[in-house]
């Protein structure tokens, strides 16, 4: 274990403040699954008192990855970093494989079946187009492993091309499998480096993964955008109507939160759509409990996070629930099975602001200039 690492673990003082925060403790209310109890565990590991097993492994491999213990905490630990790298240095040669490139290609056509499987439902923007709002920027669009089979409905009236970017790393992150995860990361870093104007992400998590990375070019960092930046400047010169009146919530996902963007950012779109009643939810930026693959390995504890958003979105009176992660987004959907609330629905946010209608305020204009012309005579 590296020096650095050690001081870390050491520097938890044991204040239990985590417990306010860690969606995984507030499930299952044991002193392992809380961050004071991994680390007494990882002291043990340092004095020798313990030995790395695969008992010591699954109790920090119970971590959701949020990252809300770090805002918590008054040392500032990361907790999944920590943990990433004690995970790291106890890798052997099967797991390096089991948690590589080829081994992740497989799990993400095996999601990609299940969840169509699972959810096999047209999305609402099937057959929807809209004119091609130019820009006096060039976006690149990187697309996220799951994003492509989850998000389907994913669209913008703006012209995005193809990125080429392989997969942000976090699946191998998480994993512990940190030289799979450079190297990805460093591939991606060239390629957005080489890249003109902005790269825009549909996916909370890739952009959190992505600002993370270190930059050869500091200035690269700065073209990294969510695509609701693109809705906020959109919303300057058009306006944006439900055809019927709708009451909708949004759950903020974990990692568009650690990625910067905040709740009010989404916010002020949806106050501006004309026809939608915006609610905000009780428990706004709750974990959903689904991160990444979380939800195969604890189901119990991913259920019960989920099932309990979703009574926060009933209890808000949304008859529509958005989110902008696809693993968010499957939660959603997934609680909404559950409990059996047919008067819900869950999308996510591009699919739906998409479905929308769109005017550009210059036409609106000229209609009042006209109708207000014909009106004096």
């Amino acid at each position: 274990m590296d020096k650095k690492t050690e001081e870390n673990i050491i520097k938890c003082s044991r204040c239990g403040l985590c417990a306010d925060v860690c969606p995984v403790y507030k499930a299952k209310r044991t002193e392992k699954t809380l961050l004071r109890g991994k680390f007494l565990q990882l002291l043990g590991l340092i004095r020798g008192e313990l030995k790395w097993s695969d008992r010591l492994k699954s109790s920090l491999d119970e971590c959701l990855g949020c990252d809300k213990c770090k805002i918590q905490c008054p040392s500032g630990l990361s907790a999944p970093e920590i943990f990433e790298k004690i995970k790291f240095e106890n890798l052997n040669g099967f797991e390096k494989f089991l948690y590589g490139k080829f081994v992740l290609k497989i799990k993400i056509f095996a999601l990609r079946i299940f969840y169509k499987v699972k959810h096999p439902v047209k999305s609402i923007v099937s057959g929807k187009k809209h004119d091609v709002i130019k820009i006096d920027k060039n976006l690149v669009h990187f697309n996220g492993c799951l994003s492509k089979c989850i998000n389907t409905g994913f669209a913008l009236p703006f012209a995005l091309k193809k990125g080429g970017f392989e997969c942000c790393g976090i699946p191998y992150k998480t994993k512990g499998n940190l030289d799979e995860y450079k190297a990805a990361a460093s591939r991606n870093v060239q390629k957005i480096e080489k890249t003109d104007g902005l790269v825009v992400f549909n996916c909370a998590t890739c952009l959190s993964a992505v600002r993370s990375y270190e930059f050869n070019l500091p200035e690269s960092k700065e073209r990294l955008v969510f695509y609701t930046e693109l809705y906020k400047e959109f919303l300057k010169t058009h306006k944006i109507t439900s055809k019927k009146p709708v009451t909708v919530t949004f759950h903020h996902p974990c990692h568009l939160k650690s990625a910067g963007i905040e709740l009010f950012d989404v916010e002020e779109i949806l106050n501006s759509i004309e026809n939608i009643n915006y609610v905000r939810l009780q428990n706004p930026d709750e974990c959903c409990g689904f991160g990444g693959d979380y939800f195969t390995r604890h189901p119990r504890t991913a259920d019960f996070l989920s099932t309990k958003k979703i009574e926060d979105v009933i209890n808000s009176g949304a008859q529509i629930v958005l989110t902008a992660c696809p693993t968010c987004l499957w939660s959603l959907k997934y609680g909404i099975k559950k409990l059996h609330t047919r008067n819900i629905k869950a999308y996510d946010l591009a699919e739906f602001l998409y479905s929308l209608d769109f005017t550009e305020k210059k036409l609106i204009e000229r209609e009042t200039q006209k109708r207000g012309e014909e009106c004096k005579l």
